[in-house]
């Protein structure tokens, strides 16, 4: 065989190099798009639910009392930082949540001064329950069985997110998830 009859189509190969060449450009342009979305570092949870500037009222082993700090639910458990203290409860061992949404009752007119002369400030118990902030309430058991519960004070709007995620996650809540009213338009 002499290599003068040698005789290559190539139209079937300039093909298979165009569909070589796209299928390369289209790796890379998703591995240039894949490059801007972060991934949690191997080992850590991602928060899914996070505010600062959140009050623990009281209930922290660990932290003392009106605290102001970080919380979030990270993994599938509530964690509340401040400074180098941590205090974390797993969303099973919640055996009760609530917003002040599940029972707010507005106090106006002459209750409202009621209020006022409600021995041992019992009046201001009733005062972390104004429209300008939402309280957070957990109820839950630590590994030993003992009895918790925390009380955080949060921006207005913010607890309810907390209690979905958390319900969804197997913690206990005595009042349902109330869905938000339709807005009127």
């Amino acid at each position: 065989m002499s290599m003068h009859n040698l005789k290559v189509d190539f139209s079937v190969a300039t093909n298979g190099w165009r569909g070589t060449r796209a299928l390369g450009v289209f790796f890379l342009a998703l591995g240039a798009c894949l490059m801007f979305f972060s991934a949690p570092a191997r080992g850590q949870a991602a928060a899914s639910v996070v505010q600062t500037d959140v009050k623990l009222v009281i209930g922290g082993d660990t932290i003392k009392n009106h605290s102001v700090g970080t919380l979030s639910v990270v993994g599938s458990s509530l964690q509340f930082v401040s400074g180098k203290k941590k205090m974390e409860v797993e969303a099973s061992a919640i055996t009760d949540i609530s917003t002040n949404e599940d029972s707010r009752q507005d106090i106006t007119g002459a209750a409202h001064f009621a209020t006022m002369a409600i021995p041992y400030g019992g009046g201001r118990v009733l005062a972390l329950f104004s429209h300008k902030v939402d309280v957070l309430t957990t109820e839950f058991k630590d590994a030993n069985g003992g009895f918790h519960g925390t009380v955080f004070v949060l921006p207005q709007g913010q607890a309810a997110p907390f209690k979905k995620q958390l319900v969804g996650m197997g913690a206990k809540a005595s009042v349902p998830l109330a869905e938000p009213a339709p807005a009127n338009k």
